[in-house]
């Protein structure tokens, strides 16, 4: 079967991301910033505001919102596209 991508937006910001790509992006980096400090510096609250405070304040990258016919509603780092 061959995947169809229709693309929603593109070159958006992270604030421009539907809420649940947004709380996704901001969980994992919340999970990599524990695994990469050591036991008591962060806590799983404290990662979370630094890793919400970077991506809605600091963060220039740019996304893709798309629609897959596999994968259903996704989005991608601007850049980092596979289809390309």
């Amino acid at each position: 079967m061959k995947e169809k991508i229709k693309v929603i937006k593109e070159n958006i910001d992270f604030n421009n991301l539907p809420i649940k790509f947004q709380n996704q992006i901001i969980d994992d980096e919340a999970k990599a910033i524990l695994i990469s400090f050591d036991d008591g510096v962060y806590t799983k609250t404290t990662a979370k505001k630094d890793a919400k405070n970077y991506y809605q304040n600091q963060c220039e990258n740019k996304y893709v919102h798309y629609i897959s016919s596999i994968y259903g509603e996704c989005y991608v780092e601007h850049g980092k596209e596979s289809w390309i």
